[in-house]
C-alpha cells in the first residue's frame, strides 16, 4: 500500500502545535502523537477528501460518538485557533450528534469564521456535502 504525507494548515500563526503532541503511555517519548482533540480536527479535515484519500462522514461520525472524554476547553481553544469553516463546521455538528459535554456551545467557533453562511463541496462520486450555517 502506497502512502503520501498530507499537509493542510488548520491553525492561524498565532497557535503552536507544541502543547498537542504527546508521546504515547510508555512508548517512546521521541514518537509523538495527537492528543484527541487534535486529532478530531485532523479526522474533520479528512472528511470529503477527493478520491481514496478522504475520510466519510459515517466512518468519523462513529468515531466522535467514541469520543466521550474529550476537553471541551482544550477542544474550545483549538477551534478558536482554526481557520478552516469547514472542519470548524464539521466539528460542530459531530458534536452535536454525540450527545457529549464536549459536543454543546460550539456555534461561537462557527460564527468567528461564517456567520450564516453554509459551506457545500462536490465530491467526485456526485455527493454533496453541505454544512448548515
Amino acid at each position: 500500500m502506497p502512502y503520501r504525507y498530507q499537509t493542510t494548515r488548520l491553525f492561524d500563526d498565532q497557535f503552536s502545535l507544541s502543547e498537542c503532541l504527546k508521546p504515547l503511555p510508555l512508548k517512546n517519548p521521541s514518537v509523538l502523537v495527537s492528543i484527541p482533540e487534535l486529532a478530531l480536527l485532523e479526522l474533520a479535515s479528512d472528511i470529503g477528501k477527493r478520491g481514496k484519500k478522504g475520510q466519510s462522514l459515517e466512518e468519523a461520525r462513529h468515531l466522535a460518538d467514541s469520543m466521550r472524554n474529550l476537553r471541551a476547553d482544550r477542544l474550545s481553544e483549538l477551534l478558536q485557533h482554526c481557520t478552516r469553516v469547514k472542519v470548524v463546521k464539521l466539528v460542530r455538528d459531530l458534536g452535536e450528534s454525540s450527545g457529549y459535554e464536549w459536543g454543546r456551545d460550539l456555534q461561537g467557533n462557527v460564527d468567528r469564521l461564517s456567520a450564516g453562511k453554509r459551506w457545500s463541496s462536490l465530491g467526485e462520486n456526485g455527493r454533496r456535502l453541505t454544512l448548515k450555517p
